[in-house]
């Protein structure tokens, strides 16, 4: 009873238990069917190839596109590979980030918003060029900055958020409140629809491109590809008893830091793809079983029907 008292319910038990009385009732069920009309051991085959080929247009589904139900790989992550300090002598080491201009030597925000004023309205007081990038992205094309992007302000958290948790860990900073985030920047990767395909060719043109992309994006290429998350010390500043926490400053007198990082692409799909050829395989095995037993019985029967009488 001391024992039975011991053993936790909630989850372990009760995961098992539901796995166990759904293959004993689903399977089961089917299994008896089967048997009663056709024997233990032919119903016994006909049950697995059924469940095998079940299980492999389920685990293509999961495979083509992962459900947050099933189970799957390692999601794509960002990884560090190189924390440089901008203005010194040194050139980054990542080869693509050589080609990215420092602070000083690209277009600031001021400018831009100087060329076009209408974009004030739209923009915080002192915006950055992730800012600008989330508004009006035809005025950053990629021959301002050797062939990188800026990515929007709204598109930046995940890369931000992984250069927050390296500069931390490696003990760079203390906290993301000692630097503020200035703009982030990506190249590679795979190619959007938008920049593959020209939108003013003709309809039959157009869509033979998209079909095409859709093809080859997933399965013919993956691109390596990188990202630049740049950041700015701030002064420190004191927080005022009552008061919200002051805006940061930037400090202009520290040059600015970029975190290069490698674009993963994870395992996400390898865990559903296993599942995918056990039981594609379970299936073809239990099929080729049932046909061969087919043509076994064909021929038995085709020979007892030549057998000369009493033989």
């Amino acid at each position: 009873m001391t024992v039975a008292q011991g053993i936790a319910w909630d989850p372990q038990i009760r995961g098992i238990l539901a796995v166990l009385v759904g293959v004993v009732v689903l399977c089961g069920s089917v299994f008896l069917l089967l048997s009663t009309n056709m024997g233990a051991r032919l119903g016994m085959l006909m049950a697995l190839a059924g469940v095998f080929g079940w299980m492999t247009i389920l685990t293509l589904f999961w495979w083509v596109n992962p459900p947050a139900i099933g189970p799957t790989g390692a999601p794509p992550f960002w990884q560090v590979t190189e924390v440089h300090v901008t203005g010194g002598d040194q050139p980054p080491v990542q080869r693509e980030t050589q080609f990215l201009p420092a602070p000083g030597d690209r277009i600031t925000p001021q400018q831009l918003v100087a060329e076009s004023p209408e974009l004030s309205a739209e923009l915080p007081a002192e915006p950055e060029l992730s800012d600008i990038a989330g508004v009006d992205p035809d005025l950053l094309p990629e021959d301002l900055f050797g062939g990188w992007f800026v990515v929007p302000t709204a598109d930046a958290g995940e890369a931000q958020a992984a250069a927050d948790a390296a500069l931390v860990e490696e003990g760079i900073f203390e906290s993301p409140a000692d630097y503020a985030h200035t703009s982030v920047f990506t190249i590679g990767g795979k190619t959007p629809v938008t920049r593959a395909c020209d939108f003013d060719d003709p309809w039959v043109v157009l869509n033979a491109c998209k079909a095409w992309h859709r093809v080859k994006e997933p399965f013919l290429s993956h691109p390596s590809q990188y990202s630049v998350v740049e950041i700015q010390p701030v002064i420190p500043q004191e927080t005022l008893p009552g008061q919200p926490p002051p805006r940061p400053v930037i400090d202009e007198s520290q040059p600015a830091i970029w975190i290069v990082m490698d674009r993963q692409l994870g395992t996400t799909r390898l865990l559903p793809f296993t599942y995918f050829m056990i039981s594609l395989i379970g299936f073809v095995i239990f099929a080729l079983i049932l046909h061969y037993r087919d043509k076994t019985l064909k021929r038995n029967l085709e020979e007892a029907a030549t057998a000369p009488a009493g033989a």
